[in-house]
Formats: C-alpha cells, structure tokens, sequence
C-alpha cells in the first residue's frame, strides 16, 4: 500500500518525518518515566516498513531507467572524462533544470527520502544510555538485524495485562541496535564502545583473580599487579613507529590485543588518557595507509583517490595482516576518524558481505562504465531473433573470458571461466561475463592481499555486536562522519568574475546542491 499509493517524495517524507517524531516522542517520555513502552517498538516497526517502501520505490526508478532510451551508453573503453562529456552533449540540456534532469536518471537512483532522515534524534541524544541497550542487544537481538520485510511476517500474539488485552512483539524487535539501520551511527559507536569497554574489564578481571590466585591472597586484601598484564602498553619511538609497531604486534596474542591500548612513546613524559593513542594512530596511519608505502595501488590511488590493494605488491602476507590488525584496534580502542581513504567495497568484504557492479564503481570507474555499456546495449531492431541478437553483440564488442592484466610490467591472460579463451561473450551471456570480471577485479585478483588484511581485523574485533554491524556503520565508525555542508559554502562564497545572481552559478549550485555526500 505505501509503494502504490506514497511513492511522492513529499507525501514519503513527511511520513517518514511524523512516524520518527512520534518515536523520538515516544523514546523522550521513557527516558522521563524510566521505562520503555511497547509504543516505542510499535514505532520502530511502522518505520521499517516506510524504509522498505523507500527502497523498494528507488529499485521501481532504476528499473523504469533501464527503458530510458535518452540515456547516453558509454564506449567500452570509454574513459570517465569521455563519458561525463557525453551529457553535456544532449539537445535542450542547456538549461539547469534540463541538465539536472539528466542526472537525476543517472543509473542506480538513490531512494527519494535519504537513509539519516529515518535516524533517531533521541538517540543520538542518548536518552537511552548505550549501557541500557548493550543489554536489550544481547538479551534480544544477537540473531541478527530486523529488516522490512521480516517485519512483515514478524508473529504477534495477544497477552492478558491489567489494562485488558495487548499485542506482544517478539523479543527480536526489543533492541534499537536490532534496527540499526534507524540507529543514528554515533549512538552505535557508543554501544560498540561500551561492549568493548565490557570486554576489557573482563580480561583485567580474569588476570586479577589469577594473580590473586597465583599469591593465596585472601579476600579484601590488596594486591599489585603488572600494569603490563592489564594493558595492552605499546612502546614506540616517534622517528621508528612503524617498525616498533611491527614487531610488538607480531610479539602480541589475541588477548593482548583485545586489552585497553596504552601508548608510550620512549622518551616522552605522560600518562595516556587517550590523546597519546590518537596521536599514535594518526602518526602510523600516514606511514602505512598511503599509496607509498607499497601495500595499495599507486594507479587506482592516483586515478580513483582510493586505496585498493595493489596485486602487485611486493609485500609479505605479514604487511597485510599487521595494516588489518592496525584499523581492528582503531576499532576497538574507539578511536573513531582514521585518515584512510578506502571504497566501501573494503568494508563490505571485511564483513563478507556479496559484491557486485556497483562495488566496482569507486575503484575502477572507467571499466564500470564500460561492463555497465555491455548490460545496457540493446539492438536497434528489437524484433531481430536471439542469435542475430548475439552475432551483432559479439561482431560489436568481440570479447571473450578472458581478463588481461599487467604483472611487472607484463601483459598477462587468465580465464574467467573454463575454456574461457574460446568462450565469446554475447547478447545472451553478457551478465555472466560481468559477474565473474567483477569477481576477478575485486575478489581474485587481490585475494593474496585482501585475506591476510581481513584476518588481521578480525583478530581484534570479533564480537557479537561487531559481526552485527553493516559494512557501511563500520565505514564511518572508522573513518567518521563527513559533514559537507555546501549551503554553508554558499552563504560564505566570494565569486571573482561572477555574479551570485547569474544563470550558470545558479545552475551550479543547483547540481551541487542535488548531490549527496
């Protein structure tokens, strides 16, 4: 019913905007009454299932731009520039609202009401202390996320109470983290922080009874213990980072490093409160998060300003692992905004989440434009047979499984598939030629990299809230939140040769404007 009849971008946001309001509402009056109502999950489940009209409005938009025959399809090959140029080519795209147009039926329409817009002000406002949920997500939601379209099977049952009868959700949905795609993300920093935080008084417990154990020490009796089997205490010098890091890494357990992180740098007075572990990791991350230091591939870097992993690096599998062990303590020493500029296809491969074209987009954009040319080429004559359809696609394009790529230096060829070199690809097998080219970009082709890296991560960070997480929450948990606010770049711009009241700066800020982040 909300897809047929509140597919208009107003009529969905504003619904969107009173059910979260009436949630906020609902969340502010608990925090007065210390409780948590049943209103408050009734709430959250009407706002799922606004998401899932949203998303399902934007995949609607992007099927009916399949049949946009106005849409200028790029040359397989065709560089990024080339393809950008093309739009500015079309008749009657001279005036901004023409251009905008264009745009916005750009494949992979973004859904009308944009995702922070069903975020929890209240939340974020933590009038539910994080210590509160981390308790409601463990007793309730460990199984996994809710999505829309479970909440439409979701069981209720009714249960006598004193004001009569009353419909009782199930315990899945008692948790907010349980729904965290409404979950602002830095309410969930907070709660990972405080599972972390959870996770390290254990381990100091378990080493006090130990030590206490070890001495017969008797109950209410004071012992003193090696701040070195408490923390997790990295000495460095300034000028050697990297390599001290390596080899107290390297030296390190599981265990030490799911400890409190301590910071010392040789030489220097201080206790580190965490300022020196900041410090710390925005120092190693310009050592080792950068194009230069051999691990990431200096021509996506240069060409995508991303860092990918580079399948011909000379690096030891150790490299790797010691860069993933580096961001999982970010992770779980909460040291959110690390300066790395890795694609989201990082982090969705961290959580082995599946992958597709789109993934491709923010790392090798000149060849997603041209594997999207491939799935959006039809014949001019719709009504020709299947085979005169594949002889026309493969006289066209004359491809085959088959990849090429340089290695040294050398040109070299694998096969996608078996038997791969004498496999044309056609009008009929086009997609499976762009699924299994996508695998070898992002998958096969950096697995000796990406597997050591990605083990290094989970060595530090595997919990039941962190295997939780969306691959994007643990983006922005580890890179922050990018506030761009180009409307306030506007109040303040100073134009040198324009006019503020010009056609073409008004046009220009009208497509900037229209961008997410």
């Amino acid at each position: 019913v909300l897809v047929e009849d509140c597919s208009e971008e107003e009529v969905l946001r504003s619904m969107v905007r009173r059910v979260r309001a009436h949630c906020d509402e609902t969340v502010r009056r608990a925090h007065q009454m210390q409780r948590l109502s049943p209103e408050i999950w009734e709430g959250l489940m009407l706002l799922q299932l606004l998401w899932g009209a949203n998303e399902a409005v934007a995949k609607r938009l992007d099927l009916s731009l399949a049949l946009q025959p106005e849409w200028p399809e790029p040359d397989l090959g065709a560089s990024l520039s080339q393809t950008l140029s093309q739009l500015t080519g079309f008749k009657g795209t001279s005036t901004a609202s023409n251009l905008l147009g264009k745009f916005a039926l750009a494949p992979n329409v973004r859904p009308p009401v944009p995702a922070f817009e069903f975020h929890l002000e209240s939340l974020a406002e933590e009038l539910v202390p994080p210590e509160l949920e981390f308790r409601l997500f463990v007793e309730n939601a460990c199984a996994g996320p809710i999505t829309p379209a479970e909440v439409l099977e979701l069981p209720l049952y009714a249960a006598r109470t004193d004001y009569g009868f009353e419909y009782v959700l199930p315990s899945k949905m008692r948790s907010f983290m349980a729904n965290r795609n409404l979950v602002p993300v830095s309410y969930t920093r907070k709660v990972l922080q405080v599972e972390n935080h959870h996770a390290q008084v254990y381990l100091q417990h378990q080493v006090a009874r130990r030590v206490a154990a070890d001495l017969e020490v008797l109950p209410g009796h004071e012992i003193h213990i090696d701040p070195a089997l408490l923390f997790f205490i990295l000495k460095v010098r300034r000028d050697n980072i990297l390599e001290d890091t390596t080899a107290a890494l390297q030296r390190a357990t599981p265990e030490d490093l799911r400890r409190q992180l301590k910071v010392v740098f040789e030489g220097e007075q201080g206790v580190d409160e965490g300022g020196l572990a900041r410090e710390f990791f925005r120092l190693l991350s310009a050592r080792v998060f950068t194009a230069e230091c051999g691990l990431f591939d200096p021509a996506v870097a240069q060409g995508a300003r991303v860092l990918w992993f580079d399948s011909n690096s000379a690096c030891e599998s150790t490299d790797f692992w010691l860069a993933g062990v580096i961001l999982g303590l970010v992770v779980y020493n909460n040291m959110p905004g690390l300066d790395v500029r890795f694609p989201p296809v990082v982090f969705k491969k961290v959580k082995d989440e599946p992958l597709g074209l789109e993934d491709l987009r923010n790392v090798h954009p000149d060849t997603y434009l041209s594997l999207r040319s491939l799935l959006s080429w039809e014949p001019e004559n719709p009504e020709i047979s299947d085979d005169e359809a594949n002889s026309i696609f493969e006289n066209t394009f004359c491809l085959d499984f088959l990849v090429t790529f340089d290695v040294n230096g050398k040109k070299q060829t694998r096969e996608l598939c078996e038997g791969g070199k004498d496999k044309a690809v056609t009008y009929k097998n086009r997609e499976d030629f762009v699924r299994l080219y996508c695998e070898w970009l992002l998958t096969k082709s950096v697995e000796r990299q990406f597997e050591p890296f990605r083990k290094g991560v989970r060595r530090v960070c595997d919990s039941p809230l962190f295997n939780a997480l969306h691959s994007a929450e643990l983006e922005m948990i580890v890179c922050g939140e990018q506030e761009l606010d180009f409307s306030q770049l506007k109040r303040n711009v100073h134009y040198d040769g324009f006019c503020e009241d010009m056609p073409y700066v008004n046009a220009f800020w009208q497509l900037m404007l229209s961008f997410d982040v």
